[in-house]
């Protein structure tokens, strides 16, 4: 993606803003859906799309069902790989809140777009349950998330299995001119990665600015063939 497509991509979202936004009631529920464009698309401290930008898609349906609130939801975004160019993610959860904590328990079920999307042998379902502290009137959000892959990990060398847990500390802070964000995420014996953001809203945009840091965990096994540092820019809007 060239630097003409992104700045026209960003241009589409600021006409978008411009439009009056249209809740979609269905099934009982609501729908949501999403546009914005990363301009490199990082998970877990690893570049998915080779350095370039990557345009994203997503579709989101909440509903009360009494006890919770249940989501479920489609998100899709280049991707770079062997024989694919674009990942797939449907995922449903329930969120709880007690108290000042939020708890969110779901499924991610992720897909690649080589041959039959559905039997490709990189695809994986992650489990996982986040777990989100917001004091009333408090400026602070404190959180934590655990990830488990049913794929058992990369075998490396018929033995080490890498990226199969995920577990991640997270905090936010409300500055008035952004949101600051800080993580410390680990992705057993592959990457561990610090995360500083600055998310800000303008023009009815969500802007995120972040700067990742990613260490190899385990130099035999990791997917990084060096650390890496990222500078990134997601820009992204809800309608």
């Amino acid at each position: 993606m060239n630097k003409k497509i992104i700045i026209s991509f960003f241009a589409s979202l600021l006409f978008l803003s411009q439009a009056a936004k249209a809740e979609i009631k269905v099934g009982g529920g609501s729908l949501t859906f999403t546009a914005g464009v990363m301009s490199q698309y990082i998970a877990r401290g690893i570049d998915q799309n080779s350095d370039r930008p990557s345009p994203y898609v997503s579709i989101d349906f909440t509903r009360a069902i009494g006890i919770a609130d249940f989501y479920a939801g489609i998100w899709s975004a280049a991707a770079t790989g062997d024989n694919f160019n674009r990942e797939e993610n449907y995922y449903a959860g329930l969120k709880k809140t007690l108290g000042i904590a939020t708890v969110d328990l779901g499924l991610n079920s992720i897909r690649y777009n080589s041959g039959n999307r559905n039997n490709n042998t990189i695809n994986s379902v992650d489990g996982y349950v986040k777990i989100n502290l917001a004091p009333e009137k408090s400026p602070f959000t404190v959180g934590v998330t655990y990830t488990q892959n049913d794929s058992g990990g990369n075998v490396v060398s018929g033995v080490k299995k890498v990226g199969e847990i995920y577990q991640e500390i997270n905090a936010t802070y409300d500055a008035k001119f952004a949101v600051i964000g800080v993580a410390y995420g680990e992705n057993k014996n592959d990457t561990d990665v610090t995360t500083i953001t600055l998310t800000k809203s303008l023009f009815d945009i969500n802007f995120v600015g972040a700067y990742i840091k990613a260490d190899r965990a385990n130099t035999t096994s990791s997917s990084l063939t060096k650390d890496r540092e990222y500078l990134t820019l997601t820009a992204s809007k809800t309608f």
